[in-house]
């Protein structure tokens, strides 16, 4: 498909979205109307591999690593502004998520049907700097707010847990029961409790320090997909859906409750949230073609 083509059906997609979700508000004014419409075109679409599966957010210098294959897993290396892919390194097909503290270290999660890691690599020379094993396959892995803690959620078909990972030097620093349909996570801005995805489209917040459950909500009945929380804490973004027709959730974090709904693109896999608080990057990974679109929120 080319690039045209894909920005072409990419905006078809989200407008049809938009329409839907501004029928299910009926008492909405032709401005908010006009104003959410506004917000299902990205103002940027990066080209990214197919069989796109996981996506850093940016770092400082502008840098994101996306995972993608199907034979073969690759780590790509893709300038956030014009897409660029400045490099590609070969990683194992265990490959499932992955993520990259503020000082360069790259967290590979791994998950194969028998068991789980979390290889560390140097984002600069991409040499592999630690094998963290981990008690069950990963499913997702998120980065803390001090840069540096990667929490790696991993599960069974009955049961999951996060193990806490220092980045720095490879320590297990502890593990935290999980809801065993959990499939994204995210700290927030204390590093106190944990935001965890269940499948069922609930969100449990857990205490990272004895992990106890401190509360649960709903944010639709829609499957989970992927959670992302604003740098602030106040906002979290929940994707939620299917491969055909998916939309995210805007989340007070204070009230846990939902302030409105976006549309997002057909086969979105995972949304972030930029370090300004400003953007949304939403991966977009099929067999034929991938993307990443950045959205203003």
């Amino acid at each position: 498909m080319t690039s045209a083509a894909r920005r072409t059906s990419a905006v078809i997609a989200l407008t049809s979205a938009a329409l839907a979700v501004v029928a299910c508000g009926g008492g909405a004014t032709s401005t908010t109307r006009t104003s959410a419409a506004a917000k299902t075109v990205p103002v940027r679409i990066l080209h990214a591999p197919k069989n796109l599966e996981s996506v850093t957010e940016p770092q400082s210098n502008g840098i994101m690593w996306a995972l993608a294959g199907n034979q073969s897993e690759a780590l790509y290396e893709i300038d956030a502004t014009t897409g660029h892919v400045a490099g590609i390194v070969p990683v194992s097909r265990a490959a499932t998520a992955v993520a990259e503290s503020t000082l360069g270290v790259i967290g590979l999660a791994l998950g194969t049907n028998r068991s789980g890691a979390l290889e560390l690599l140097d984002g600069r020379t991409s040499r592999r700097i630690e094998t963290v094993a981990l008690p069950a396959p990963a499913r997702d892995v998120a980065l803390g707010s001090d840069g540096s803690t990667f929490y790696v959620l991993t599960g069974w078909p009955k049961s999951a847990s996060v193990t806490i990972v220092d980045s720095q030097n490879g320590k297990v620093q502890g593990t935290i029961p999980m809801p065993s349909d959990a499939v994204s996570i995210e700290p927030d801005v204390q590093q106190a409790m944990l935001y965890v995805l269940e499948r069922s489209g609930e969100i449990t917040e857990i205490s990272i320090s004895d992990g106890k459950i401190a509360s649960k909500f709903s944010v639709g009945h829609d499957p989970g997909l992927s959670l992302a929380l604003s740098p602030d804490g106040g906002t979290l973004y929940v994707l939620k859906g299917t491969d055909t027709v998916a939309n995210i959730a805007v989340v007070s974090a204070a009230t846990q409750s939902v302030l409105r709904v976006l549309p997002a693109p057909s086969h979105c896999l995972q949304v972030l949230a930029s370090t300004s608080g400003t953007q949304l990057y939403e991966a977009v990974g099929t067999p034929a073609y991938g993307n990443i679109q950045v959205f203003v929120v």
